[in-house]
This record gives C-alpha cells, sequence and structure tokens, in this order.
C-alpha cells in the first residue's frame, strides 16, 4: 500500500513497526525514517519550508519509493538492488546496527531521493525545490547524530570503526550524508531533464551503483570485518529495545 499524503506515511511506517512478522533489523531504518518524517509534517505545519504542499508531495513520494520496495520485496516481486540488499541483509540477522541503519539509508538516500525530486520537480521546477530538499536532508542527518550518540548505550564498542577508519577505506566508514544528498541533486538534475526511456535507464545504473556499495557495507573488507565482529560481541541482541530508543528521539536532539 502506497500513501497518498505525509500523514499517511506515518501511519504506514507506525504500521511496519508494529508488524511482528518484519525482521527487528529492519526496524532499526524504519524508526528512524519515521521520526524524521515526523519533524518534516511539523515543519509543514509551522511553516518552515518554502512550499508546504509541495514538500508534502516531495515526502509522499519519496516515502512510496521505499513502501513499494518492502511490499515487492514481501510478495518475492521484482525490485531494486539497493533494497535488495537492504532487506536481505535484514533478514540475515547478521552484522550490527550501524549496517543495517547505513544500508537503509544508502538505498533511500542515494536512489530514492533523486527519483523522487525529479518526479515532484520535473524540468524547470527542480531548481525551486533545492532550499526544501537541503532542509529534509539536514534533518535526516541530525536524526543520525542522534541515533549514534544512543548507540553507545547499546553498543559500547561502536567506535572502534573510527580507528580503524585511517587505514580502511570502507563504505561502512566513509557513508556520508552530506556527499549522497549531493550525489542525489545532481542525479535529480539529470532525471528531470530526460524523456521517460533516458530516465529508466538512468536509474537503472544509479541502482546497479548504489547496490554495489549496499553490498560493501554489508560485506567490507578484512579489517573493517574483524571491527564489526568485535562490536558485535558486545553489542545488546535486544534489537526491539534499540527501535524503541530510536522512535523515542527528534532530529535534533
Amino acid at each position: 500500500m502506497l500513501a497518498s499524503d505525509i500523514s499517511e506515511v506515518i501511519r504506514l511506517l507506525d504500521a511496519i513497526l508494529a508488524d511482528p512478522s518484519l525482521p527487528a533489523q529492519h526496524k532499526l531504518f524504519v524508526a528512524m525514517y519515521r521520526q524524521v518524517t515526523e519533524a518534516v509534517a511539523d515543519g509543514i505545519v509551522r511553516g518552515d519550508f518554502d512550499d508546504g504542499p509541495r514538500m508534502d508531495r516531495f515526502d509522499t513520494a519519496f516515502a512510496n519509493r521505499y513502501l513499494h520496495a518492502l511490499a515487492q520485496y514481501r510478495q518475492g516481486k521484482p525490485l531494486s538492488g539497493a533494497w535488495s540488499v537492504a532487506f536481505q541483509f535484514g533478514e540475515s540477522g547478521d552484522g550490527i546496527v550501524l549496517q543495517h541503519l547505513l544500508l537503509g539509508m544508502n538505498a533511500h538516500i542515494n536512489l530514492d531521493l533523486a527519483i523522487a525530486a525529479a518526479e515532484v520537480a520535473p524540468t524547470g521546477a527542480l531548481g525551486l525545490l533545492r532550499d526544501d530538499f537541503e532542509r529534509i536532508n539536514d534533518l535526516l542527518a541530525s536524526m543520525i547524530d542522534g541515533v549514534q550518540a544512543a548507540l553507545g548505550a547499546y553498543s559500547p564498542l561502536l567506535d572502534t570503526l573510527d580507528r580503524v577508519g585511517g587505514s580502511a577505506d570502507e563504505a561502512v566508514i566513509e557513508f556520508s550524508i552530506t556527499r549522497a544528498r549531493a550525489a542525489a541533486w545532481r542525479a535529480a538534475e539529470l532525471l528531470a531533464s530526460q524523456t521517460a526511456d533516458q530516465r529508466a535507464h538512468t536509474v537503472s545504473l544509479v541502482d546497479q551503483s548504489v547496490k554495489l556499495l549496499g553490498r560493501s557495507i554489508a560485506r567490507p573488507g578484512p579489517l573493517v570485518a574483524a571491527a564489526v565482529q568485535l562490536i558485535s560481541l558486545t553489542e545488546s541482541d535486544d534489537v526491539d529495545a534499540i527501535v524503541d530508543r530510536i522512535r523515542s528521539l527528534r532530529p535534533g536532539r
């Protein structure tokens, strides 16, 4: 089921979080994304965006990319490679919390964000979306900061990744919201100027690239894999509690 507006997005995300048939690891990203979406909805009411109705449409189109991918996956139907990697890793139960969060962000920002922007603001109108595009990404970035701080109580050795960062060029360490959203904007500019056939080809190429990045997050090289294994030894296995903690956060807090 897809959403018709941002209020329905929140309702559908809540339903996903309450669904006992979904792996708890998958709900880590959903919990974070749900809180960001609520913050966007509140911002629309306050008038924080240049165009509130357009932001509602943008956020809804953005969320529907994820909702469609999840529905396709659960029904065994074709879906983007980027989301397939994220969902399969969530079902595996492998890895640490950070990997599951990054896999969701990788697919949703590096692939879905550009497509949603081009849909809502096609050729000639995309530039008008730029400031609000940056604002929604600022909310996501601030939420990630809060999540990383909160994870300390559940994953005491998480900073091990920082210590190996200087000697390992790995996606788990190097993933950057700033770079991801810049790339998404460039892709949106390209998509907005293309015909339907050209756009389908571009989306396929972007998906292949994002899928490869997702695989490197899920299965990092030896040095980072060793750090991930060490982190997992002390990380809490109560993933539901971590999901609840993320649900209590708000962007910027």
